[in-house]
């Protein structure tokens, strides 16, 4: 699902019983296990991988249905390019490198809210599982879109 406002997936979240995941439990997750790489899949990505623009072509114009690529080895499809994902952290510049925790939830209050996972209006440096993005929680883009997480029994 694109062209989704923050305050839509949130409301859409709610509805099925779940939520969206903090940026770490989106970085964890898309990270597959491979701790310490930048893509999903390792330290490269390609066009067989994911769905991004590759310079000089940019010839990518829209999402691409999902799982149209392989899955990283926690079986989750495209957590880079394709479609950017809300999380429901605020937005703070340097939040993680005073957090302190091995699981933040971001901080309390903010203005922006948080995407991740770059798209396919992306480069492909941009889809590294590092990568944040953020912008008000009452726009939508046709590139970014959620994907929901629920809490453990």
């Amino acid at each position: 699902m694109v062209n989704v406002s923050w305050n839509d997936a949130v409301a859409y979240a709610k509805w099925i019983g779940k939520r969206l995941p903090t940026e770490a439990e989106w970085e964890y997750a898309a990270r597959g296990g491979l701790v310490g790489k930048k893509y999903p899949q390792g330290d490269s990505i390609n066009l067989k991988q994911a769905n991004y623009n590759s310079f000089p072509d940019y010839t990518q114009n829209s999402s691409k249905q999902r799982g149209s690529y392989t899955p990283n080895k926690f079986g989750l499809f495209d957590m880079s390019g394709n479609v950017s994902e809300w999380c429901s952290d605020w937005y703070d510049q340097g939040y993680y490198g005073v957090s302190g925790s091995e699981a933040p939830k971001g901080p309390q209050k903010g203005r922006l809210r948080v995407f991740r996972g770059g798209s396919w209006a992306d480069c492909k440096e941009n889809l590294t599982v590092t990568r944040r993005e953020r912008y008000y929680p009452q726009v939508s883009f046709p590139y970014v879109g959620f994907r929901c997480a629920r809490d453990h029994p």
